[in-house]
């Protein structure tokens, strides 16, 4: 498997947009690629915390926006800068495997104080920096969770900060409209629909009409930087709606279980899970799960799904797909593609 690698910084960020920006914006992003310019992505996270300028809406190479030359080439340079800041994040995701609980949260709490800056303009990029982020906590996260020892109280702490961003329908439906630059979808049009039938009219819209969330067509572009090199709309939509299972459900679910049960074990069954977890309510539903599901359901997936040797894949910096397969499935994307845009021609 062939990983990013890690910190060419200065040449990657260094591009012809910088001498068509414009004034304040390209000062702006100017102070971005400085922030972002480190080997040490402690003291990048520390710059990112302290920029007063914002992190502006960045978008897909097929975004409308393309077709203004200026605006694009300020565009593809953000979007080099996002490549930046998630090659670093690669890296420091092996130091947070082994760090203590005290300093790990702390480095949790300072991504987690990033993903504030990437959310604040919510965007097709910006929403893969947020889910990035997201997958480096609540993987390292669920991994300590599943074993034995002591709960440190800051976990509690990180798991709700990761919660304070919730993706659900209406975000997918705005991100994939944005992305169109028109308002493609209205979330009003099947508010009272089942969820497997809103997913479809979503799904729709952008190339596939069943169960896009599930197993979405163009899968392969989760892994490594393939969504900042294309519009894949189905496999980011993907990530975020796995993501936001993981935070929004099964991190609670196994935390309140580490909490109660006294003799821990990585491989207690269902039933002592479910013991202890019987008084406990259900959780809210996920884009995953329709229904309120079972705290204790919950907690004994996830102890299986961390348990398990692709857990890590989870972390989706890599391929883990065959050459064969990566080869077919991107045949097929460019083949859809084409007919797409004869279509609209």
């Amino acid at each position: 498997m062939k990983k990013i690698q890690t910190f060419g910084l200065i040449g990657l960020l260094t591009s012809s947009a910088f001498a068509v920006a414009n004034g304040t914006e390209r000062e702006v992003l100017d102070n971005w690629r400085q922030a972002i310019s480190t080997s040490d992505f402690n003291k990048t996270l520390t710059s990112v915390k302290s920029l007063k300028e914002d992190w502006p809406a960045i978008h897909s190479v097929k975004h409308t926006v393309s077709k203004n030359e200026e605006k694009a080439l300020v565009q593809a340079d953000y979007r080099n800068v996002a490549r930046a800041f998630l090659q670093g994040l690669e890296s420091y995701e092996r130091e947070l495997q082994e760090m203590p609980p005290e300093a790990f949260c702390e480095g949790a709490d300072a991504l987690l104080d990033a993903r504030k800056k990437f959310l604040k303009y919510p965007s097709y990029i910006n929403y893969f920096l947020v889910d990035a982020i997201n997958r480096i906590i609540y993987v390292n996260l669920g991994e300590r969770l599943a074993k034995v020892g002591d709960v440190p109280m800051c976990y509690d702490k990180i798991v709700g900060r990761l919660a304070d961003f919730r993706c659900d329908l209406s975000k997918i439906a705005n991100l994939v409209s944005e992305e169109y630059g028109a308002n493609k979808f209205s979330m009003t049009t099947i508010e009272n629909l089942p969820l497997g039938d809103k997913l479809n009219a979503i799904g729709k819209v952008i190339g596939q009409d069943r169960n896009f969330l599930f197993i979405p067509q163009d899968m392969h572009n989760m892994y490594g930087p393939r969504i900042l090199e294309k519009q894949s709309l189905t496999a980011l939509s993907h990530r975020l709606a796995l993501s936001d299972h993981f935070i929004g459900a099964s991190l609670p679910a196994l935390l309140s279980y580490r909490r109660k049960a006294t003799n821990f074990t990585p491989t207690d069954s269902w039933e002592q899970i479910r013991i202890v977890l019987r008084d406990e309510p259900r959780l809210p539903p996920t884009l995953l799960y329709g229904e309120p599901p079972s705290t204790a359901s919950i907690a004994d997936d996830f102890l299986s799904i961390v348990r398990s040797e692709n857990w890590r894949n989870m972390l989706c910096f890599f391929d883990v797909l065959k050459k064969e397969t990566l080869s077919t499935l991107e045949k097929e994307e460019a083949e859809r593609e084409t007919k797409r845009e004869t279509e609209e021609k």
